[in-house]
């Protein structure tokens, strides 16, 4: 016999121990009288879950380990346990022939359930933000000036400065009309003897400035 089950509630997105005390879980002999628990959901009957395992502790308790899974929130389970000499007793409705005034539920009267809590599923884990500078590189152009073209995401009005120096210089180019964005600055100035150095790059809305150290460095 099954009496209860114990959290009669819980989050079936995780997996639920459940505590099953009732009777005769184990023969005389002390082999076991119950090989199976399993999970019926009330109102559907072809939705079955086994429990992964079960452990008898005692002839008056069982330990049985579901993982039902978050599609079934909101639903309510029969719980049965089986064995050699049958099944547990469980009833929702009185089989045909049954005597008036014979109980639902187990032997006491009582209905052994687990219920699934409904969990709205919460909002996606936002992307983590894409960095205003991702990369440095140093060119040199025909005429021998250094240029250090930055790659990431620039606004027009946006100020850059390298190990503490600010640069006015500054050229933006592929534009992305979808994210009102540039994809390329290049710097241009006495910026050899600041590298390499932390640049930094302050955009022209709200937002933080974000550092980026740069490793290039000037040659001759």
């Amino acid at each position: 016999m099954v009496i209860s089950a114990t959290p009669s509630e819980g989050d079936c997105a995780l997996g639920q121990n459940l505590l099953i005390p009732g009777s005769c879980f184990l023969l005389a002999d002390g082999s076991p009288n119950v090989t199976s628990v399993f999970a019926v959901e009330i109102g559907n009957p072809a939705n079955v879950v086994q429990a992964a395992s079960v452990h008898i502790l005692t002839s008056n308790l069982i330990d049985a380990f579901f993982q039902i899974g978050a599609a079934d929130g909101g639903k309510t389970f029969l719980i049965f346990a089986r064995g050699p000499n049958g099944t547990s007793r469980n009833l929702i409705a009185l089989p045909t022939g049954a005597p008036a005034g014979c109980p639902l539920g187990n032997e006491q009267g009582f209905m052994v359930t687990f219920k699934c809590k409904f969990t709205s599923p919460g909002p996606a884990d936002a992307p983590p933000p894409l960095p205003d500078v991702s990369s440095c590189r140093l060119d040199r152009t025909p005429t021998g000036a250094f240029t250090l073209t930055l790659s990431g995401r620039f606004q027009d009005g946006g100020a850059v400065s390298i190990a503490g120096v600010s640069f006015r210089k500054l050229k933006l180019k592929g534009f992305d009309s979808q994210t009102n964005r540039y994809s390329t600055m290049i710097v241009k100035g006495q910026f050899c003897n600041a590298l390499p150095g932390n640049v930094i790059y302050t955009p022209p809305d709200s937002r933080a400035a974000t550092s980026f150290q740069c490793g290039e460095r000037c040659t001759n």
